[in-house]
């Protein structure tokens, strides 16, 4: 049906913590995969209660055709530094400019993501992302639920489908949804 990129950035950030998150902390894998880009990207999550994970088994399940991209994610803590925010962000941009053509785009992110130089953090992301795909294409994130939605992110993003749970047993559930949202709007 559809060719769809799928990629993710996320991070829960406390502006209170000193602790800095790095790109280093982005590379590291923990409960969760480190870094991954392409291909890899899809096994390294395959079966994980993740939205990027349960997203991709739906939107396949749909028959769509999934670009891979980035997926990072780094434990909670400080600000996002410069470093890890723009290295990571040129990777998603990089990879979807270099995929060809794509009929959407799903992002995994937090929602609560602050960096060094920009407290709106998931909304820049997608806001670049918006710039690279042009207005016609839908761009559909998934967010933890205690989000900090700020309207950059809602005039951004053509969807955003938050989870339902806490603890958050719903993630993988979350993707799914915002699979049949994306599919419903293609």
């Amino acid at each position: 049906m559809a060719r769809i990129a799928i990629g993710g950035f996320q991070h829960e950030t406390n502006t209170f913590s000193p602790i800095p998150a790095t790109f280093a902390d982005f590379e590291a894998p923990d409960a969760w995969p480190g870094l991954t880009r392409g291909g890899a990207m899809l096994e390294a999550i395959a079966g994980i209660n993740l939205p990027a994970a349960g997203f991709a088994q739906e939107a396949r399940s749909l028959q769509h055709e999934l670009l891979p991209l980035a997926w990072s994610s780094a434990q909670p803590s400080g600000r996002v530094t410069r470093d890890a925010f723009e290295r990571i962000t040129a990777m998603l941009l990089e990879d979807l400019g270099a995929g060809g053509r794509v009929d959407a785009v799903y992002l995994d992110l937090h929602g609560a993501m602050v960096a060094e130089h920009i407290d709106d953090a998931d909304g820049e992301v997608l806001r670049r992302v918006r710039n690279l795909v042009g207005p016609g294409v839908p761009v559909v994130a998934s967010l933890d639920f205690h989000a900090n939605v700020s309207p950059q992110m809602a005039t951004q993003a053509t969807a955003l489908v938050s989870y339902r749970t806490y603890p958050h047993i719903d993630m993988a559930d979350c993707g799914a949804r915002a699979a049949r949202v994306l599919h419903d709007l293609l």
